[in-house]
């Protein structure tokens, strides 16, 4: 399995003739991302997590291009003039099949930020290809019990606290911890961040690895 990190929030996940894509939002490199996706999976419809636009276009270059989501992801698609019923609602719970990948659907409602504010549903994804296993949260810290393979791991929002991060990361069986949702993180930011969740510091048995966007490594 390769997985790509497409910026913020979206990373592919490439083997055996498969390539699923997972949030390609508005501050990503989304039609990058989407070129040649087997299937696409997003955590819900903040558009740092669906570029609405390069996702319909997506859809229409490619007759057989599936997307799974929220209600609020299918809406935003339709409203948008998808192509037919293109997208449809992701339930917690559910097993998916898109080729060679095995994805269970998970997750609940988005991390709140504020009393006043909403809660919005949230899927997460674990993806099972190529023997290895990857498991995005979107906006949330909802992580299977089992082991992982890795782990994409949201760092920076207004949403969450590095305490929290770094409980995460000390829960969560991954073998490696890719940051993920890192759009408003500053160098000095993300130097502090690795600095935290680095083992050298927290302990744990994780590699800490993150990517530049556009780049990959063989799981």
């Amino acid at each position: 399995m390769r997985l790509t990190f497409h910026g913020h929030a979206c990373v592919s996940i490439s083997g055996a003739g498969t390539r699923v894509v997972i949030d390609p939002g508005t501050l990503a490199d989304a039609r990058g991302a989407l070129a040649g996706a087997s299937g696409v999976l997003i955590t819900h419809e903040h558009p740092d997590h669906l570029d609405v636009e390069a996702v319909v276009e997506a859809l229409r270059g490619d007759a057989t291009l599936t997307v799974r989501g929220t209600d609020g992801v299918v809406e935003a698609l339709r409203d948008a003039g998808m192509p037919g019923e293109r997208a449809q609602a992701a339930e917690p719970g559910e097993e998916l099949a898109l080729g060679a990948a095995w994805v269970l659907v998970g997750g609940g409602d988005h991390a709140p930020i504020h009393p006043r504010l909403p809660l919005i549903a949230n899927r997460t994804y674990t993806v099972a290809l190529d023997g290895a296993t990857v498991h995005h949260p979107g906006d949330s810290f909802d992580v299977p019990a089992g082991a992982l393979d890795v782990l994409c791991l949201p760092v920076s929002g207004p949403w969450l606290r590095l305490s929290e991060v770094i409980d995460v990361t000390l829960a969560a069986s991954a073998r490696t911890v890719v940051p993920v949702h890192d759009a408003l993180l500053s160098e000095t930011g993300h130097q502090l961040t690795r600095r935290w969740l680095d083992t050298g510091r927290i302990g744990g048995e994780h590699v800490y690895r993150r990517l530049a966007a556009g780049e990959s490594f063989e799981v």
